[in-house]
């Protein structure tokens, strides 16, 4: 039993040796490949995520001792790299990899969750008040003579559910937009995804002030018409009585 927990812990331990984890880096950035190995020059060998060729068979500049370094720049291409670097002879050889995202970070399975959890929320509130914002009315209800008689507050329930949808449809872009960055490796979808988030940001003050005009208008007509009704007992949208 002593001699298999030794073995696993041995195995552990090459493993980590042999295929050691670089770091991630944000994307555009410029990686220094790092190299430990005791030799005279060393050439490094970078791949693309799509395991295409990065550069070649590169020379390294050493820092001190075993520590070498290659400059990287090309790292457009969001996903996993890896590298192998050998001595002047081409042997002893050892690899490792990095990790390209947008942001230059990956999300945890605790921050994943909630970004789920998050985007499910917001959407779910965002249709709770898209419901509303369609199927409430928006005039006052006439009789068939044409007048009113009952001033209806339905139109602004109505308005403020549209102001709230559209509210919680910004946070869930923006909450998809944080998970594209970081899970989504196609780069026009996320870039899309992105361009969306940042259009509706713009009509987003836009959209508050149309609906607090609207909602100024439809008071000061409310009230006048009140007014009417109070006096007359009914009023008309064409004017009369007023």
């Amino acid at each position: 039993m002593k001699k298999i927990i030794l073995a696993l812990f041995i195995g552990i331990f090459l493993i980590s040796l042999t295929s050691a984890f670089l770091g991630t880096y944000q994307q555009g950035e410029v990686v220094s490949v790092r190299g430990n190995l005791n030799a005279t020059s060393v050439n490094v060998s970078i791949y693309f995520p799509n395991s295409s060729i990065a550069i070649d068979n590169q020379p390294m500049t050493q820092l001190k001792e075993e520590i070498w370094n290659y400059s990287f720049s090309s790292t457009d291409t969001l996903g996993e790299y890896i590298y192998d670097y050998c001595d002047q002879n081409g042997e002893n050889c050892k690899e490792n990899n990095f990790e390209v995202t947008p942001t230059g970070t990956t999300l945890e399975t605790s921050e994943s969750l909630l970004y789920i959890i998050i985007l499910i929320v917001t959407f779910i509130l965002f249709l709770g008040f898209l419901y509303p914002a369609i199927k409430l009315p928006y005039s006052n209800k006439t009789n068939k003579d044409g007048s009113i008689t009952r001033i209806s507050k339905a139109k602004y329930l109505k308005l403020l559910s549209v102001w709230f949808a559209y509210g919680f449809f910004m946070w869930f872009l923006q909450t998809l937009n944080g998970i594209s960055k970081s899970f989504i490796t196609l780069t026009y979808l996320s870039n899309f995804i992105t361009n969306i988030f940042t259009y509706s940001q713009w009509f987003s003050v836009g959209i508050t002030f149309l609906i607090l005009i609207i909602i100024f208008i439809e008071v000061w007509k409310d009230i006048i018409l009140s007014k009417t009704i109070k006096k007359y007992g009914k009023a008309f949208l064409d004017g009369r009585f007023q």
